[in-house]
């Protein structure tokens, strides 16, 4: 009788690590099944949309204070962008406004703006769109039309530097397109 007690105590240990084996196992697979994300994907996800939409939105808003900007309705252009752009984003536009103010130029109507894509990498990116200027036409302040640039006749990329800077995107440098966008 001797010889079985260890047989059963070795039975008894075999089956206790069997157990183990299979409980630790079975807690695995919910860790590597795919079909559960973890959650902090999901928040980087949400952040990165976030992010992607707050910079559609400052776009959209840039573009009305660019055309609000040449309209020549503002006495202030600068204070359009505030909030929207760099210092030195907001200081190019504002030269620009000042300068068609001086030549008596204002532009009417407003671009038409498509196919807008951001590209977001932590505190930085780039937003490009299509701009269509064919409706948004320059003249002097007196009504008479001036013919617009040859750029400005047909739809065209335009691409700008974002930038995070105190928790807000501001739109930052124009970025020369190149040939990588078309539209």
């Amino acid at each position: 009788m001797s010889g079985s007690f260890p047989r059963a105590g070795r039975r008894f240990t075999v089956g206790l690590v069997c157990i183990a084996v299979v409980a630790a196992c079975s807690g695995d697979d919910d860790l590597g099944d795919p079909a559960s994300p973890e959650p902090r994907a999901t928040v980087t996800d949400d952040a990165a949309t976030r992010a992607e939409d707050e910079i559609r939105t400052v776009f959209e808003q840039f573009i009305d204070a660019v055309v609000e900007a040449q309209s020549g309705r503002s006495d202030d252009p600068a204070t359009l962008f505030e909030g929207l752009a760099t210092d030195e984003t907001i200081e190019f536009n504002a030269g620009i406004a000042s300068r068609y103010a001086d030549q008596g130029i204002v532009r009417v109507g407003e671009p038409v703006i498509s196919d807008v894509n951001v590209q977001v990498v932590d505190r930085s990116g780039v937003v490009s769109a299509c701009m269509d200027e064919s409706e948004w036409a320059p003249q002097l302040a007196s009504g008479e039309a001036i013919p617009p640039a040859e750029e400005q006749l047909t739809p065209h990329p335009v691409v700008y530097e974002v930038v995070e800077s105190d928790g807000a995107w501001l739109i930052g440098d124009p970025i020369e397109p190149g040939g990588t966008i078309t539209c």
